[in-house]
């Protein structure tokens, strides 16, 4: 299994840094540590345990650390597709997930045990894996995984992962986070968050350590997580760093053993890097872009301190492609606008059970006078200077008294008055706008002054009739920023 259509293949790289790097740490989870040695032979024994099973595809319910990482490398060495499962999710989502994908296997716990009895699936205990590993180097298989996404609808889908399209965003992995051994990359999206992969794939693949947070308070201080455990890789929406800004740890002694900052997943912000650079002018940041129909990111702006002012328009921009992916600009008014359409080798087949769907988001696109299969995203996007800026989703976009709205702007100029977090929505009840904005350093806040210094920046039917401040914006298991929850909240008062 040494290579395939888009490359060399996932499970190959491991096993290949693996046997280059035996003694160097794999994993170091809280005060576990796992060799590359003895983590390939527990990735052989969960191989074992699939084969035996002759299982075809596994549902992951384990929280982060060793077993989670060698049970995603085992289903792939078994030729199994693996879906990861969020331990956080409401039992209900966990069920409706394994009556979907409807496993061979269900790893992990007690809860583990409930789900396969739900959907008469052979129940494995982390701790009973047969002693006898899986020997060579393994089967391939067209899925590489399936990751479960909330719909529209409420019920999640089932994005369908080809192993090619894994491949080859891990190829890229290799070249642009170009993790060695010694580089410490942090775990912390959840392990159901596609964006997880970066790290896991991202190390795992290239002889680095993965470190994963193991505890709430690291989730919550993870700038000093960052510098206990000496972090040269960090990962995760940009969410984070407004996380570690509120608690006053945008500091260089926090942070100064962080090479690369890559985000992913949400809008990076111009505040977001002038508290990075402000605290380490040495290090990287990659800005990434794509959805998980894409196989988690398509494109990479790399930004350095004192040369990114002229990539910010409301939001930094999401840079262009990687090697082999595409962007177009469908249905604007101009070229130069409208909805991302990406092309290339790593989109996703489709919708689990979905084909409906399927043909609604996965369809042909004219490009240079051929047509080729794109994903539409549904995302909206504006190009200046070459430069693609990511403006919102075209589900954000309102009408107020007759005029289009598109949110972001708004937002962009709420944070233009000192408020970087930010939701704005459309005010139930009132043909007017809404906004919440989250606490920032301590700063007062003043519905009426806020309103009087947008009036001199907005049309005054974009200028949010009221405006609520809250502590901590909520956000989902995804560390996303949750909208729906915020308008909750926001009826709610």
């Amino acid at each position: 299994m040494a290579s395939t259509a888009s490359g060399v293949d996932y499970v190959s790289r491991f096993l290949e840094a693996a046997a280059a790097n035996p003694r160097e740490t794999a994993v170091k989870a809280g005060r576990e540590e796992f060799s590359y040695a003895d983590f390939e032979l527990l990735v052989r024994r969960y191989a074992s345990a699939f084969d035996q099973a002759g299982a075809k595809r596994v549902l992951i319910a384990l929280a982060p650390g060793v077993d989670v990482y060698a049970a995603i490398l085992g289903s792939g060495l078994a030729g199994c597709t693996h879906t990861p499962l969020n331990l956080a999710s409401p039992p209900e989502k966990a069920a409706r997930i394994a009556d979907l994908l409807k496993p061979e296997v269900v790893v992990g716990g007690d809860r583990a045990r409930e789900l396969a009895e739900s959907c008469a699936a052979r129940h494995l205990d982390p701790q009973q894996l047969p002693p006898e590993p899986f020997e060579g180097s393994g089967r391939t298989t067209d899925l590489a995984y399936i990751l479960f996404t909330s719909g529209t609808t409420g019920l999640p889908k089932g994005v369908m992962i080809p192993r090619a399209a894994l491949n080859h965003y891990v190829d890229w992995l290799g070249r642009d986070l170009a993790c060695r051994p010694g580089d410490r990359v942090a775990q912390h999206p959840s392990i159901a968050f596609d964006i997880s992969m970066t790290d896991i794939f991202g190390a795992l693949c290239y002889g680095a350590t993965l470190v994963p947070l193991m505890s709430e308070g690291d989730r919550f201080l993870p700038a000093r997580f960052i510098a206990r455990e000496k972090i040269t890789v960090w990962n995760s929406t940009p969410s984070v760093v407004s996380l570690i800004m509120q608690a006053g740890e945008a500091e260089e002694r926090f942070l100064k053993s962080v090479r690369l900052f890559n985000f992913c997943g949400e809008p990076l912000l111009k505040d977001h890097l002038d508290a990075i650079f402000a605290a380490v002018p040495e290090t990287l940041v990659h800005n990434t872009y794509g959805p998980t129909e894409a196989t988690i990111s398509v494109t990479n702006m790399k930004l350095r301190a004192g040369s990114y002012d002229d990539k910010v328009r409301g939001s930094v921009t999401i840079g262009p492609p990687i090697d082999g992916m595409e962007l177009h600009l469908v249905g604007g008014s101009n070229p130069d606008e409208g909805e991302i359409v990406i092309t290339g080798p790593q989109l996703a087949e489709g919708y689990l059970g979905d084909p409906a769907k399927t043909a609604e988001r996965f369809r042909p696109v004219e490009v240079g006078g051929k047509e080729l299969r794109g994903y539409f995203t549904g995302d909206w996007a504006e190009r200046h200077d070459r430069l693609i800026y990511f403006r919102e989703r075209l589900d954000f976009q309102v009408k107020i008294r007759g005029h289009r709205i598109e949110t972001d702007e708004i937002a962009a100029a709420i944070r233009g008055c000192g408020w970087p977090m930010v939701v704005v929505f459309p005010d139930r009840g009132n043909e007017a706008l809404a906004a919440v904005v989250e606490q920032a350093d301590g700063k007062a806040f003043d519905d009426s002054e806020l309103r009087r210094s947008l009036q001199s920046k907005l049309e005054s039917y974009a200028v949010p009739q009221r405006i609520r401040l809250i502590d901590r914006l909520p956000r989902n298991e995804n560390d996303k920023v949750d909208r729906r929850a915020t308008i909750d909240w926001f009826n709610s008062q």
